[in-house]
């Protein structure tokens, strides 16, 4: 790898990401924060020409056939610029708070599954096929293409679920809690610690500036990993 691609990786990073999305959250003036072609700019930089700016507005009165669509449509896009959204220390809080036979809920390429699979029986989902064969080819895991809210197991059918940034994608965020906790008897969630803006430069549907949702949802406690909110509930 040469230094332009070294440096092109780093960029995107998700810890200098993150960094540079709370920048820009938190001092831009609201007005040139929420210009659209700012926003336009950013999001074809990052995420290509599929991006689609007004998702947030229209996903809620989507069907989840048109939800999955919609993220396939960004991968075939080549939308999948880092290997993974859940950073090393993120990963490294999962492994070490995970429990018995294992779900992964949005398992993206198999990154978290992956480490997992070390130390665990791990079953995975995703929406999209292209997720699912990849965590399957990563891991060596069970996979199936499936999402939230609508699992296909029984009840505490595991002893752990992980559900890493995932929550803030499914429109229905309390069916989705509900059924994360249906599905095990400890569940480990990790979201994006971020304010609401209308554009973001992600699919984002649900905003946590404050764990106190989460705590709402899951119970547990939560703590900042990457500045990520972490939340271990049993």
């Amino acid at each position: 790898m040469g230094l332009r691609d070294r440096l092109s990786a780093r960029l995107r990073d998700r810890r200098v990401t993150s960094a540079v999305r709370q920048l820009l959250d938190e001092c831009l003036p609201p007005v040139v924060r929420e210009w659209r072609p700012l926003n336009r700019w950013m999001a074809t930089r990052f995420h290509g020409p599929a991006f689609d700016l007004d998702f947030k507005e229209r996903a809620f009165a989507m069907s989840p056939g048109e939800i999955a669509a919609a993220y396939a449509a960004l991968e075939s896009g080549g939308a999948r610029y880092r290997d993974t959204d859940t950073t090393p220390a993120q990963i490294a809080a999962i492994v070490a708070a995970a429990r018995g036979r294992v779900l992964e809920v949005g398992c993206g390429n198999g990154a978290v599954a992956e480490h997992l699979q070390a130390a665990h029986e791990v079953v995975a989902v995703d929406v999209t096929l292209a997720s699912a064969r990849e965590t399957r080819r990563r891991s060596g895991c069970q996979v199936a293409v499936a999402g939230l809210p609508a699992l296909p197991f029984g009840d505490r059918a595991f002893d752990t679920v992980v559900c890493a940034h995932t929550l803030e994608h499914i429109p229905d965020l309390f069916r989705a809690a509900a059924e994360l906790r249906r599905v095990a008897h400890r569940a480990i969630i990790v979201v994006p610690r971020q304010r609401y803006y209308r554009y973001t430069v992600d699919y984002h549907l649900h905003f946590f500036p404050s764990a106190a949702p989460l705590i709402h949802l899951f119970g547990g406690r939560a703590e900042l990993v990457d500045g990520d909110w972490v939340v271990i509930a049993d």
